[in-house]
């Protein structure tokens, strides 16, 4: 693997937050000056089809990263855009058993509005 390909998985991998590569590229830029956009596009696009970080393509944003490639879910939060993991254990088993065949690959975004926001007070937007 490239340094820099090393660098922007190691990057993901210690942030809590699913990220845009925009995000990313401007973390990257502080700790690496001279990676450029089209680098950390390449790279991104790279590491996801080698499955070691996702891809989750979200309708009407940026697609965003996620360190974690164990089957899960996610909740997004429709006012401020948070995106955190959930796990429903044996929903990729139950699916596959309503279809009849193997499963490959699933996606599932639950849109909801979280708590913080509920409340009046919204989350970060990451």
């Amino acid at each position: 693997m490239s340094k820099k390909k090393d660098f922007l998985l190691e990057l993901i991998r210690r942030e809590p937050v699913h990220l845009t590569a925009e995000e990313i590229f401007l973390r990257a830029k502080s700790e690496m000056p001279g990676i450029s956009l089209a680098t950390v596009y390449n790279n991104l696009g790279a590491l996801a089809a080698e499955g070691r970080i996702r891809r989750l393509h979200i309708v009407g944003q940026a697609d965003r990263y996620d360190r974690c490639t164990d089957p899960h879910e996610h909740l997004i939060c429709d006012c401020c855009g948070e995106i955190r993991d959930l796990s429903i254990p044996g929903l990729g088993q139950d699916l596959a058993r309503r279809i009849g065949s193997d499963l490959r690959s699933y996606e599932l975004n639950i849109h909801y509005i979280c708590e913080p926001c509920r409340n009046g007070n919204p989350a970060s937007t990451s």
